[in-house]
């Protein structure tokens, strides 16, 4: 046999491994010194370059035929490829962190950085908040390691629940399938982090989110929990204790679950329900078929259901949302069908479309939902060799009608987040369907056929997941990016502020920025922060009419990102270059603080009549 296959793998591990190591060297060299637009376009293309070096070295090593690693060092080999897959999919979403980010999120996230600091001061009790799971690690984090709540909030949300993600979609796919090189699979298909659609589910501190990536850890113990009554191999000792250890970890991680985010727990308890339903159906009328001899899964539903219960009644915001679903599904609203003729109206206007940015935000969760529906249905038609993709698809149901409950309600955004809920068991579904398409290419003598088909398949998704995983122009939104001087910037004005004078900005004030400064709590309930929400209309920007829209003072928020995402990522569309340059010339109109990313104005409105 020749010496170059066994060479092969160690060569391109050691090639990976260098163009990991300069991506992240070079992008912690070159930190953002103000707003980027584009993390993808502000970031080193050396860094893409190494990266995808890395990425393909990891793939193709960790796709090779089982019988080219005869010996353990082989299996050192194949682990060694995992590690710079999950590696490089990792430096790819954490890399603000790498980059040098202040904070990154300038919507709800920096409301819940607000919160944070609030429970790190001692002014909010963590039992105060819905869903304080988020908020207390962030404040567990920036006390072990002695940063800050902002920088603690980012190694929470692009650190630790992504690796969480990374670490249990392919481990419950290797549960799901025996298929050859099953966890690289899932391995890769999680690296497209299909869940973040960037619509609802978000690379930034957004609870929901988080725990959308989360549920992949309870995912598996189910799958874990179940599969300890279908080895017939394991001794009944050997049965007991592992079914006592999952379920025990089961019983304790749904509750916990509920306070990272009552709503995504609710869905779990759903997944859950539709699976102890069959179980009951079939111990009831088909007691010789393997899922009876699965450990009751009416513990774990019944405490992950009871703490929901406990938990979230003591919220009045919980009751106005279901009240709100409920109106909404009685009454004639605005459909999401108009939502999206809307949004197709503003795409064409800045060039974009709505196929466009649907192929590049769900093309590979698309492929992904394919190859989950074959999976899905060889289960079902192989139903007493595969429970556990039995389970799943009876998980899958309640979801997918609490999803078309969502989208005929037209609640906002909600049902994305129910697509991007789903997608976590549809990423491990989909993952199995490609290892079994590879493991039955294998089995037919197509061994490298199948190998090459695997790699191409997820040399597809994977990469057109990391491209999107970060908002950014190439789908027609800003970039996350909040620069230090934006945050230097609002903070100075706030102490400085004429407490008489109200804010506003262009898409609405500075409230997010408020609740960061003084605390989310406090800005919302007791603050009256002047001009907390309040925005200046398209109209009065573009023409500069502040004394006839005002009828006093204002201070005039303009930031660099503003600026950027309004004159070039939107071409002027609400907000034009000319509104910008009238701030220069309009009498009325004094710039009265200013950095390299934070303009303040003080406008003269006209005399309250």
């Amino acid at each position: 046999m020749s010496r170059t296959p066994s060479r092969y793998p160690k060569v391109s591990l050691v090639v990976g491994y260098v163009g990991l190591t300069i991506a992240v060297a070079v992008a912690r060299q070159n930190p953002a010194t103000g707003y980027e637009l584009s993390l993808y376009g502000a970031t080193p293309t050396v860094v893409w370059l190494g990266l995808a070096a890395a990425f393909l070295a990891g793939t193709t090593v960790a796709l090779l035929d089982d019988g080219d690693y005869p010996n353990a060092a082989g299996w050192y080999t194949h682990r060694a490829a995992l590690v710079l897959i999950g590696a490089v999919a990792l430096s790819v979403l954490s890399m603000p962190i790498l980059r040098g980010y202040t904070f990154y999120g300038p919507g709800d996230s920096l409301s819940h950085a607000g919160w944070a600091r609030e429970i790190a001061a001692g002014s909010l009790a963590p039992t105060e908040l819905l869903y304080p799971g988020v908020h207390t690690a962030t404040v567990i984090v920036a006390r072990v390691a002695d940063v800050a709540t902002m920088q603690a909030n980012l190694y929470v949300v692009l650190v630790a629940f992504p690796l969480t993600f990374l670490l249990f979609v392919p481990a419950s796919v290797r549960l799901l399938t025996g298929a050859p090189r099953a966890g690289a699979i899932g391995l890769l298909a999680a690296a497209a982090f299909v869940p973040v659609n960037n619509i609802a589910v978000h690379a930034t501190a957004h609870p929901a989110s988080q725990a959308i990536l989360l549920f992949a850890f309870v995912l598996y113990l189910v799958f874990a929990y179940a599969a300890t009554g279908l080895d017939s191999r394991a001794s009944v000792a050997t049965t007991r204790s592992m079914t006592a250890a999952t379920g025990s970890m089961l019983l304790l991680t749904g509750p916990a679950f509920v306070f990272v985010h009552p709503q995504q727990a609710l869905n779990a308890a759903a997944f859950l329900c539709g699976a102890l339903g069959l179980q009951w159906g079939i111990r009831r009328y088909r007691s010789d078929h393997p899922i009876v001899s699965v450990p009751s899964l009416l513990p774990p539903t019944a405490a992950l259901l009871g703490a929901f219960l406990i938990w979230t009644p003591r919220f009045s915001r919980v009751q106005g949302a279901a009240e709100g679903i409920l109106t909404r599904l009685l009454t004639s609203g605005e459909t999401g069908a108009a939502v999206v003729g809307a949004k197709s109206t503003s795409l064409t206007t800045v060039g974009g479309s709505l196929l466009e940015v649907y192929l590049k935000l769900f093309g590979g969760a698309t492929l992904l939902s394919v190859f989950a529906a074959v999976a899905l249905l060889a289960g079902l038609w192989h139903h007493r060799r595969s429970p556990l993709a039995l389970l799943l698809t009876a998980g899958l149901v309640p979801v997918v009608g609490l999803f078309f409950v969502m989208l005929a309600a037209s609640y906002g955004d909600m049902y994305f987040r129910y697509q991007g809920f789903l997608m976590v068991p549809i990423a491990v579904a989909g993952a199995a369907g490609v290892a079994g398409l590879r493991g039955r290419l294998t089995s037919s003598g197509w061994s490298r056929s199948g190998a090459a088909l695997a790699l191409v398949i997820v040399l597809v998704i994977a990469p057109a997941g990391l491209a999107v995983v970060h908002s950014s122009p190439y789908v027609y939104q800003p970039s996350g990016h909040v620069s230090a001087q934006q945050v230097d910037g609002y903070g100075a004005a706030f102490e400085a502020r004429d407490p008489d004078v109200p804010f506003t900005g262009l898409r609405g004030g500075p409230r997010r920025y408020v609740d960061y400064h003084y605390g989310t709590q406090y800005a919302r309930d007791v603050l009256a922060f002047p001009g907390y929400e309040r925005g200046i209309r398209p109209a009065v920007f573009a023409a500069a009419n502040y004394s006839d829209a005002f009828d006093g003072p204002r201070y005039l928020t303009i930031t660099e990102a503003t600026y950027e995402q309004e004159t070039g990522l939107y071409e002027g569309f609400r907000y034009p270059r000319r509104g910008f340059r009238a701030l220069k010339t309009t009498p009325g109109v004094d710039r009265i603080r200013a950095n390299d990313g934070f303009r303040l104005y003080r406008v003269e409105g006209g005399e309250e009549s």
